[in-house]
């Protein structure tokens, strides 16, 4: 049911006391101290009202008013209004589009690390992907006769590195070449292992044992760094009065542990979209049910895409919190095409 505009101005004074205060909200406060133009009566009658439409919860028989899930969502979608940032926050994340000696790796903690920094909230953060990964570059580095170092550059600016045993002696004339033909044979195709993979070049047949077996490594390793996920501030979980109670945050920080299961969640919830915010009971994962995220796209237009976003309870300053993955996901997508070349 739609609110009526009084109605509306008590849902955005309950939700903005009850995010600063960790309490229930009572009618009597707020007549008190939040200038509404109406008694503590009519509030009370108001208030009832809201909790039988849904959009407040009483936790208990005597106690005040909560924002319901579904309070959270009708406040995020047709009351809030995104806060401007301050200065000194916003550069701190404009800051990082303008970087250029990182990797993509470090981009990502550095930011996970901003974000946490200025909302207080877990930060996570999903490298970009688009379809098979792609390698820009293979350098090899021999350390010792049938062992090799691997370093992939992907075409995402990402960084991956991979030790390697080869099943024939090689020289040290032998890994120019062989790094020089992993090169082409890559760039000519996506990294997976089950695409077709091209012939060895001729004059390398005498290498054939060492170029599958770097190939076949090639693969896994860049298949195998889809699931991967960045996270920062996990512990600021703990500093919410909701989750003190440890069989509250227990399943939270379990779920934070399994970066795969996360990985698999964040991906079902975003996939499709620009920015999402996710509400409590809207999440199908019961161990993100008590929680928000709010997450936004970053990448290349049309090459490149990632996720950047914000976990935290769903009594979070979504006013804030929205803005500033917004403008951290624009910061990393600057950076992610000065690494990608453009």
């Amino acid at each position: 049911m739609e609110l009526d505009p009084r109605k509306q101005k008590l849902l955005h004074a309950v939700v903005d006391v009850y995010v600063r205060r960790a309490e229930p909200v009572g009618s009597e406060w707020l007549a008190e101290n939040e200038n509404l133009g109406v008694r503590s009566a009519t509030i009370r009658n108001e208030l009832a009202a809201m909790t039988e439409m849904g959009y407040l919860r009483q936790p208990h028989t005597s106690a005040g008013r909560i924002p319901s899930d579904f309070g959270y969502r009708y406040y995020v979608d047709h009351l809030m209004t995104w806060a401007r940032l301050s200065p000194a926050d916003a550069s701190a994340l404009k800051g990082i589009g303008r970087l250029t000696d990182v990797d993509l790796e470090e981009l990502l903690r550095q930011t996970c690390r901003a974000l946490t920094s200025l909302t207080r909230l877990t930060s996570i953060a999903v490298p970009p992907v688009v379809g098979a990964p792609r390698v820009r570059q293979i350098h090899l580095a021999q350390m010792a006769a049938t062992q090799l170092l691997v370093v992939m550059v992907m075409e995402s600016g990402r960084i991956l590195h991979r030790m390697v045993d080869v099943p024939q002696a090689l020289k040290p004339a032998d890994v120019g070449p062989l790094a020089r033909a992993l090169e082409e044979s890559f760039r000519a195709r996506p990294a997976d292992p089950g695409t077709p993979r091209g012939e060895v070049p001729a004059e390398l047949l005498s290498l054939q044992g060492a170029f599958r077996a770097l190939e076949s490594a090639i693969d896994r390793a860049v298949g195998s760094g889809g699931e991967e996920l960045f996270l920062e501030g996990a512990s600021h979980f703990l500093e919410q009065p909701e989750f003190r109670v440890v069989d509250k945050v227990e399943p939270i920080i379990r779920l934070l542990e399994q970066r795969v299961t996360l990985y698999e969640a964040m991906r079902t919830l975003l996939a499709g979209q620009r920015m999402t915010v996710v509400i409590g009971g809207e999440n199908p994962y019961a161990a993100m049910q008590e929680c928000s995220l709010i997450a936004a796209r970053y990448g290349v237009v049309g090459r490149l895409s990632g996720w950047i976003g914000v976990l935290g309870p769903t009594r979070m300053r979504y006013e804030h919190a929205m803005p500033t993955v917004s403008l951290a996901a624009t910061a990393l997508s600057r950076a992610l095409a000065r690494l990608s070349g453009e």
